[in-house]
């Protein structure tokens, strides 16, 4: 990577980074977050946490990266092997809610940024 798109880059994944971040997310993306943080805070593997939970360990990996929808039953097993109420599980500790301007302006952000990593692009191109 040239110097002449270097900074746009880091600039670029910055901003992509908080847009990812903040971008509004569905509950089933924000239970897969806390079921990896409660794991990692009591430093679990998915592995261990199942055997605690009596679930499947491809299941919790599966709910760790929202590719499934949990039950109720499921996250109630998940709470207690956390030592911890479904209340607590739900919590969502540093949750912080967006508005819809803020995700409009952070798309709009993402889509200049975007504009000009590919402006950048075509420049290097030129002096190859």
């Amino acid at each position: 990577m040239s110097s002449i798109n270097l900074p746009l880059v880091i600039w670029y994944n910055g901003i992509l980074q908080l847009y990812l971040t903040m971008k509004k997310m569905t509950i089933v993306d924000k239970v897969a977050k806390r079921i990896k943080e409660l794991r990692k805070m009591k430093h679990l593997s998915q592995e261990l946490l199942a055997e605690k939970a009596d679930l499947h360990p491809s299941l919790i990996g599966k709910m760790e990266r929202a590719e499934i929808n949990p039950t109720i039953a499921s996250l109630e097993k998940i709470s207690k092997a956390f030592n911890i109420s479904l209340s607590e599980f739900f919590a969502f500790p540093g949750e912080k809610e967006i508005s819809d301007v803020d995700v409009q302006i952070l798309d709009k952000a993402v889509d200049i940024l975007e504009q000009a990593l590919e402006q950048a692009r075509r420049i290097k191109k030129k002096f190859r």
